[in-house]
Formats: structure tokens, sequence, C-alpha cells
């Protein structure tokens, strides 16, 4: 699941950005028959530990480099593989992401290739390759979108997630822009309710799979 939470348009009382110890989550319909072990389950979250991690890449890597840099957060040994999620089944991962200011943009891929933001007609997708510029810019992020110091992109990681791809790329022109990309993991340990009550699952935070974002 990818958030974007908006900023607030009224004084209200704001709810902490992250789980806490007793919240409930529920694993909404969507998940695919791979996670049957939290698909249209409800959990309490019994622990949770805030972990700090940052993320750097200088783009472009060279005078005649890559414009772009993909971030894979899922395991393994791959070049581009950031090992970040859970190997228990009884963890969740919920990840708040921030960036610094820069002349770059991100792209959002899940499984490798197959865009979160691409529009319904069949030509409208992320494209950095597209010659005309504009399909570079589709459903792309910015950082003022989500700046480091108040991160509103907001990740969901369970075990066995298909990988899920951020790609980094910097605007035409620019030279050697530095990228930070901040992180804060929270890490959940959660504890099934075999029969949750209507007033469990109405308190309850849904998390959806990624393609609740394409239809």
């Amino acid at each position: 699941m990818i958030e974007l939470q908006p900023k607030p348009q009224f004084s209200v009382v704001i709810p902490p950005k992250l789980l806490q110890e007793g919240y409930l989550v529920h694993f909404s319909s969507d998940w695919p028959s791979t996670h049957e072990a939290i698909r249209e389950k409800t959990f309490r979250i019994d622990a949770v530990n805030q972990v700090p991690y940052d993320l750097s890449y200088i783009l472009p890597t060279g005078l005649v480099g890559t414009l772009y840099r993909d971030v894979d957060f899922s395991n393994g040994s791959g070049t581009y593989q950031e090992g970040m999620y859970p190997t228990k089944q009884n963890s969740l991962f919920e990840v708040l992401l921030g960036f610094k200011p820069g002349n770059f943009l991100s792209q959002w891929y899940i499984p490798a290739g197959k865009s979160v933001h691409a529009l319904e007609y069949a030509q409208m997708y992320p494209d950095l390759t597209d010659v005309t510029g504009k399909r570079k810019y589709l459903g792309a992020r910015q950082p003022k979108d989500s700046p480091y110091d108040d991160p509103r992109i907001k990740l969901y990681f369970v075990k066995d997630l298909a990988p899920l791809i951020m790609r980094l790329y910097v605007l035409p022109g620019v030279a050697f822009e530095k990228i930070v990309v901040g992180l804060t993991v929270n890490k959940c340990l959660m504890r099934e309710i075999a029969a949750p009550t209507e007033d469990q699952l109405l308190k309850a935070k849904v998390i959806r799979y990624y393609d609740y974002l394409r239809w």
C-alpha cells in the first residue's frame, strides 16, 4: 500500500503518523492469494520499534552515466535491492518516506515495470524514454510532495511482498544531484484476532494491496 497524505486544510487533532501499540490493522480482500496468511484478517499491534534509515545517491552516475536509479525495497542480493521487507509472517513494516530538496523526481512500480500511477488510456503511463518529455512527469512525485522533515509518503511491507520499486531520476540539464531519501521504518509485531467484533473492524486501519491504485 502507498499513501500520499495531503497537507491539513483545517485545525484539527491529528492522530499519530505511525501505528502504535494496541492499534488494530485489517488487510483487505484485494490482497492476492499468495498472502492468505494476512488476507481479510485483523491483527492487533503488540509492539512497535521505529528505525530511522537514510538512503543517498548521486545522479547522473558519471559524465555519460544514467539519469535514473531504481531502489528495490525487497529482500535479496541484487545490486539495487535494499533488503527492507520483513522475514517473519507476524511482522508489518510501516514506512514513512521523505526527500531532501533537490532537482529530481520519483516514479513508483509494483512489481517492476508496472506503474501505480498510469492513466486508463493505453499510452498514458510513465516513460522516461518518451521523446516528447511529457510522460516523464506523469504521476511523478517531487521532493516537495513529501519533505524530509514532514514525510507524507507511507508504505506498508509484509513478508514476500512483490518487489516495490522507487525510480529516482534527475531533471534534464542537472549534473551530479545528491538525492537523500529519509526513511522511518516502524516495525510492528502483529497478533491475529481470530474473531474481530464489528467495533474492532470499524476501528482497524485498513491496509489495501497496491492494485487498488489501478483500475
